[in-house]
C-alpha cells in the first residue's frame, strides 16, 4: 500500500468514526456505535500500516 494510501485510508477512517460517533450520540443508536467500533479498528490498521511504512 502506497504511503498515499494509508494517509487517505486514516482520513477517512477518522472522519467515519467521527461520524458515527456523531449520530450516536444524536439518536443513541447501537448500529452507530458498531459502526464507530469497526472505524476504530480500520483507524488502527491504517495508523499502524502508516508506522511500518515510516519505518523501512
Amino acid at each position: 500500500m502506497s504511503q498515499t494510501g494509508r494517509w487517505i485510508g486514516l482520513i477517512l477512517t477518522a472522519a467515519m468514526l467521527a461520524f458515527s460517533v456523531w449520530m450516536y450520540r444524536q439518536t443513541g443508536d447501537w448500529v452507530a456505535l458498531v459502526f464507530a467500533a469497526g472505524s476504530f479498528g480500520y483507524g488502527l490498521f491504517f495508523a499502524s500500516a502508516a508506522i511500518r511504512g515510516k519505518s523501512r
